[in-house]
């Protein structure tokens, strides 16, 4: 009987392996580097990306937050200290609150004038209004119409029946009305 261990054999079979590998395709070691290459690159670029992103947030957020002072043509400080971010929101607010003609929407501080907001929602509320107002004018309409129509087909077959004491067809049922 043979005295072989299981380690033994583990061992031979890789080192076989190996050999034969590293013997036999010598392009095997060129592949592998360059796959190696391949993505150590994607991980360089990935990282790369979420740094510069990180960094060109963290600019804009202080950007945004770093305080200034306006200053006029001979570069004396003009006003007070503000930031970006608040003068943003300054513009932003003041618009909807700036006082407007409430006929044509344009900036007034006249008689009559009313906030931006209000007027633009009394536009679009005045546009649905009117749409809907349109809508039921045209079906009273021609509610009014079909009325009218089966009104004067009543007087008119009176009238007709009055002058002439004969049964018509259209009297017995046996032709349609054209009316």
């Amino acid at each position: 009987m043979l005295n072989i261990s299981e380690e033994d054999l583990k061992k031979a079979i890789v080192e076989k392996a190996a050999d034969e590998l590293l013997r036999q395709d010598d392009d095997l070691s060129g592949m592998v580097r360059a796959e190696v290459s391949r993505r150590l690159q994607k991980i360089f670029v990935d990282r790369v990306d979420a740094q510069i992103a990180a960094a060109v947030d963290e600019a804009v957020n202080k950007g945004f937050d770093t305080e200034y002072q306006r200053v006029n043509q001979w570069g004396q400080p003009e006003g007070e200290k503000t930031t970006v971010r608040a003068q943003l929101d300054k513009l932003i607010s003041g618009y909807w609150t700036t006082k407007v003609d409430a006929r044509n929407g344009k900036p007034s501080d006249g008689y009559g004038s009313t906030t931006r907001a209000e007027y633009l929602m009394t536009q679009i509320c005045a546009e649905n209004f009117s749409e809907e107002m349109k809508k039921h004018a045209l079906n009273i309409a021609g509610h009014l119409k079909d009325g009218l129509r089966g009104q004067m087909a009543n007087v008119m077959d009176g009238m007709l029946n009055e002058l002439f004491r004969v049964k018509s067809l259209q009297d017995q049922g046996k032709v349609e009305k054209p009316y």
